[in-house]
């Protein structure tokens, strides 16, 4: 094979910009929840991307019981010219005798397909760090960046949710961050009224995430996102494969399996805060595989049948052990249409994955992206990667969205 062009890389930084949590924007949130804040004005990245000289971008989460992580990105800076060290003051990017070069400033990083054209967003976030290297010969800036889940990480609240679905409390508690970029689905279960007193935003959101079993992250262009459980199943991006790699299709450079019992749940207790707790069991797992609890304390659920349904849920779904892929390496510059399946991915989307075992046969399975990477190296050479989760997981079928079959069951 031989290797096409990269991608043409933007890195946007907004210099002369303060922290992303000035408010609530247009088209995004809830009003009401939050401040109006000012619009991200794209005139205000600068592009610096004629001194990038490495990208590396991670996403998501490693497996489907994990909660999904701040998305981060490293990029080193060519700094042989002092462009971006804080202590010169006669600098590019200073005003008024003060450095623009802060932690804090907000960062886009965009790819162009090197043969379509097309432009993807592939990160958004905050420059957390400036990372100053010098030695006799070179000088770099390593730019230690991460997305808007590390700022929920860091913002303490005060709130009362309101009782109803999920999606208001979800609402309630992103309005309360001030942070300004957020899409939250309705939901699906009834909460209780909830107080979190001084807590951490991002526990309290994942209180309400577990409560509802939906998704909490951000996504691509720095949009928190907040998915009720049915959001996997009723959203063509996953409930239909979106593209499909190994044999006779799109290429991959390495291939990850498992088959082991760390993600067995057979004992799942889940209690709702003023309430009982309640356990599901799997007598044939406990006695197969042994015993694999797992207990979901002060979940924000009105009723104790609310809590059963997802203990019930979770032992379904994870009572045994399955062969998996678990994660495929990609080199994009190879293949044009590998290389926009790598720009265009999204979390939580549903591919394909083929393979050939050496001892005959074709293995085809369903996933959904659970994780993704991308590696520019100073040589030239772009790699990326997804992580997967089984799509066997996504149990129910939804009224409205498929033809009931025998061997379905509607989702609670």
């Amino acid at each position: 094979m031989t290797a096409q062009a990269l991608p043409t890389f933007s890195v946007g930084i907004k210099f002369a910009g303060g922290a992303d949590n000035a408010g609530w924007t247009l088209g995004y949130g809830s009003l009401g929840n939050a401040q109006l804040g000012e619009a991200d004005d794209p005139a205000l990245y600068i592009d610096v991307a004629a001194d990038v000289r490495a990208i590396t971008i991670n996403r998501g989460r490693s497996r489907q019981l994990d909660q999904y992580q701040p998305g981060t990105a490293t990029v080193v800076l060519d700094n042989r010219s002092r462009t971006y060290d804080p202590l010169n003051l006669s600098g590019t990017y200073v005003s008024g005798g003060v450095t623009q070069i802060q932690p804090g400033r907000r960062i886009k990083i965009k790819a162009t397909h090197p043969t379509t054209l097309t432009q993807y967003t592939i990160f958004t976030g905050t420059v957390r760090e400036w990372q100053l290297g010098y030695n006799r010969t070179d000088a770099t800036t390593t730019l230690v960046c991460s997305d808007a889940m590390t700022d929920l990480a860091k913002i303490n609240i005060t709130k009362t949710t309101t009782a109803g679905l999920s999606g208001i409390a979800a609402g309630e508690v992103f309005g309360a961050t001030g942070l300004g970029l957020v899409v939250v689905d309705a939901g699906i279960s009834t909460l209780q009224a909830t107080t979190f007193t001084d807590q951490n935003a991002l526990s309290a959101i994942q209180t309400i995430e577990q409560s509802e079993q939906g998704a909490v992250y951000a996504d691509e262009a720095g949009i928190l996102q907040f998915d009720s459980r049915h959001a996997i199943l009723t959203e063509a991006r996953s409930n239909t494969s979106q593209a499909t790699f190994g044999t006779g299709n799109l290429p991959y450079t390495d291939i990850a399996l498992d088959y082991a019992s760390d993600m067995i749940r057979n004992s799942v207790t889940a209690t709702r805060t003023g309430g009982t707790a309640q356990t599901d069991t799997d007598a044939t797992s406990i006695t197969t595989y042994g015993k694999r609890s797992y207990s979901l304390p002060g979940l924000a659920v009105s009723t104790d049948v609310q809590a059963l349904s997802i203990a019930d849920y979770l032992v379904l779904a994870y009572k045994d052990p399955a062969v998996r892929v678990t994660r495929i390496e990609l080199a994009p510059q190879y293949h044009a249409d590998t290389m926009t399946q790598a720009l265009s991915r999204q979390l939580r989307d549903r591919v394909t994955v083929t393979f050939a075992p050496p001892g005959g046969g074709t293995i085809s399975q369903q996933l959904f992206i659970e994780g993704i990477s991308h590696r520019v190296s100073p040589q030239g050479q772009m790699m990326s990667s997804f992580t997967f989760g089984s799509t066997t997981t996504a149990i129910g079928w939804v009224l409205g969205t498929s033809a009931l079959d025998t061997s379905d069951i509607l989702a609670f």
